[in-house]
């Protein structure tokens, strides 16, 4: 299963080349991981343990350009005993069949009183399971 949110982009969203500002790309991503912790009940704002990012990386495929509503997928790439990967696509409601750009998170469950990895809860990893990519 994908999990995907839709987000237009503001005039000035664009860089100075009238494309979409490379870190707003990452804030695309950072959005709709957001919203689909939310989806599976993660509740990291009020929990003793939750998701850390410890590596996301973007490959820019194509450039955005003004006017344009953006849509980010996720889909859980892999499933460890205290982490995962996510695998973030960026395509656009005008063009869904190209992707513009795409990239992989790394998230760690962590103890946050003890800063440190723990694992995974089961109902988490239930969920996860959900959205993991058929292989």
């Amino acid at each position: 299963m994908t999990f995907a949110i839709d987000h237009p982009i503001r005039w000035g969203d664009m860089d100075a080349l009238g494309h979409l500002n490379n870190t707003l790309y990452f804030r695309l991503f950072e959005e709709a991981r957001v919203q689909w912790l939310a989806e599976i009940g993660s509740d990291f704002t009020n929990s003793d343990q939750g998701p850390v990012i410890v590596h996301a990386a973007c490959d820019f495929l194509y450039p955005v350009v003004y006017p344009a509503t953006t849509r980010v997928s996720i889909t859980v790439e892999e499933i460890g005993r205290s982490s995962f990967v996510l695998a973030h696509h960026l395509s656009t409601v005008q063009h869904p069949e190209r992707t513009f750009a795409e990239g992989p998170c790394k998230v760690v469950w962590i103890d946050y009183k003890q800063n440190r990895s723990i694992l995974l809860p089961d109902s988490i990893r239930q969920k996860l399971e959900h959205y993991r990519r058929e292989q």
